[in-house]
């Protein structure tokens, strides 16, 4: 993972998508690491008792895997200072999440430079399940 700069950053920029796609037994051991014991993660026909056609991919699971897009373009000095996110519609597993970012604002704040960003989750079929944002705070060049 490369370092990114606050100069080489502009508003409208856009982060390299990244694609999900969550196991079973991923979310099934979410489930367990998060002490997480809702049957709809990891019992299927217990889902379909609450109405879900499939097991639902956690929204704090989501929540991760934004902070991690956001970690992975910022680069190890990036440092994210806020993020929030909306869970809008149902993901599900062995299903293809698609993840991508845009700059929205910049500006320096003394020896950083700060990235606002505006995320977004997509299914297959382009429907957005979490839309988020970040603040992230990125190294000037020789600082």
């Amino acid at each position: 993972m490369s370092q990114r700069y606050f100069e080489d950053v502009h508003e409208g920029d856009e982060l390299p998508p990244m694609v999900k796609n969550a196991s079973r037994a991923q979310l099934f051991l979410f489930s367990a690491a998060t002490q997480n014991p809702h049957r709809i993660h990891y019992d299927r026909e217990y889902a379909a008792v609450e109405g879900h056609p499939d097991v639902l991919v956690h929204g704090p699971l989501q929540g991760a895997w934004l902070s991690q897009l956001v970690t992975d373009w910022a680069g190890p000095k990036g440092r994210v200072l806020n993020v929030g996110w909306q869970n809008r519609a149902r993901g599900f597993p062995e299903q293809d999440l698609t993840w991508r970012g845009k700059v929205t604002a910049t500006r320096r704040e003394g020896n950083r430079g700060i990235v606002e960003l505006e995320i977004v989750e997509t299914n297959p079929e382009g429907q957005t399940l979490v839309p988020g944002t970040a603040t992230v705070a990125l190294p000037l060049r020789g600082s």
